[in-house]
């Protein structure tokens, strides 16, 4: 791998950290921002799940489906402990599968919290590059002591 598609894997969206702590039922969560792929793939298999009844769906399929789900919701947690964690919850009938679709909900938000809050610092990157470009044509444009005499 190159060092930019190891960047690229690392931190998919530039100026964004890596990781964000999420608050859930009361406890604290570190995670990763889902990939565009991640959430197409958890918005379609919910989709199937609410109308998997109507397909008519045996068991092993719809079990199926809430293993992918569970997979994108595991995939986005960093600490092994709180996958164990939303283990004991589901076993323990303190959450369900819908009830898991609110890490996803607050993953994304704070991400995109996270992103507007560094445009508001820093601007966007279109606006960065302008104004560098405009501080390098300043900077050659500026009068030369001999030019000045």
């Amino acid at each position: 791998m190159t060092e930019r598609t190891e960047a690229a894997t690392e931190n998919p969206v530039p100026d964004l950290p890596p990781e964000l702590e999420i608050e859930f039922m009361g406890r604290g969560m570190w995670v990763r921002l889902p990939t565009p792929e991640q959430l197409l793939v958890w918005k379609r298999t919910l989709t199937q799940l609410q109308s998997a009844e109507v397909k008519g769906w045996n068991a092993e399929q719809v079990m199926a489906a809430l293993e992918r789900t569970r997979k994108i919701i595991d995939s986005i947690l960093v600490h092994p402990v709180d996958v164990d964690w939303l283990d004991d919850q589901m076993l323990e009938r303190k959450i369900d599968l819908t009830g898991t679709a609110e890490i996803i909900n607050k993953t994304v938000e704070a991400f995109a919290e996270a992103a507007e809050a560094e445009r508001a610092e820093n601007g966007t990157r279109s606006e960065r590059r302008a104004a560098k470009k405009t501080t390098k044509k300043a900077a050659r444009k500026a009068p030369t002591k001999k030019a000045a005499r």
